[in-house]
């Protein structure tokens, strides 16, 4: 499983560098010195995990939707009808996107920290335990998943559903702002 994990990171290079400079500033952010050190704090270990998630989300998003609707719902392959030059900025938003959707999440040892931060004998009280926990398990399977490598999968077929996705949901949000 080891090689399969090294194999997916280097595949998605530019991913793993983003998810690395975000758990970076989350760190230094919150004044942990190493970044795998054992975290003391409950809202720490909260936001070494979550942000990173979330600002990687957030790029993979826009960079899979820009390539993803290009290429699969317009069919922009070329750069003209002419022409059998690929369209590399296209190619390049997927990639670069899908990178990021695939390192979305934290190492396991972070997840089962923030698990003993919140959940842990007399941490938290019932509400925060309640509020956390659909957080806490989609960053817990999402870390499992991405150390056996099937972020990779579920990022590729996400970006091959994602321009029916916006193509259900853009005008519908249009017709509601524009009233």
């Amino acid at each position: 499983m080891r090689a399969v994990y090294l194999t997916v990171k280097y595949i998605t290079i530019v991913g793993t560098f983003l998810q690395g400079f975000f758990e970076h500033l989350s760190c230094r952010m919150y004044d942990v010195l190493i970044e795998h050190e054992l975290i003391k704090k409950r809202g720490t270990a909260f936001g070494v995990c979550f942000f990173p998630f979330l600002f990687n989300l957030l790029i993979g998003l826009i960079l899979t939707a820009a390539g993803s609707v290009n290429i699969f719902y317009l069919g922009e392959f070329f750069m003209s009808a002419d022409s059998k030059v690929p369209n590399f900025p296209n190619f390049l938003f997927l990639w670069v996107g899908i990178s990021c959707l695939t390192n979305l999440f934290p190492q396991i040892e972070d997840a089962l920290t923030l698990k003993e931060q919140i959940y842990g004998k007399g941490k938290s009280n019932l509400f925060v335990k309640i509020i956390a926990a659909p957080i806490f398990a989609v960053l817990y399977v999402g870390s499992y998943l991405q150390s056996v490598g099937l972020t990779l999968v579920t990022s590729v077929v996400f970006s091959l559903f994602m321009p029916s996705i916006l193509g259900t949901f853009i005008p519908q949000l249009y017709n509601a702002i524009a009233g």
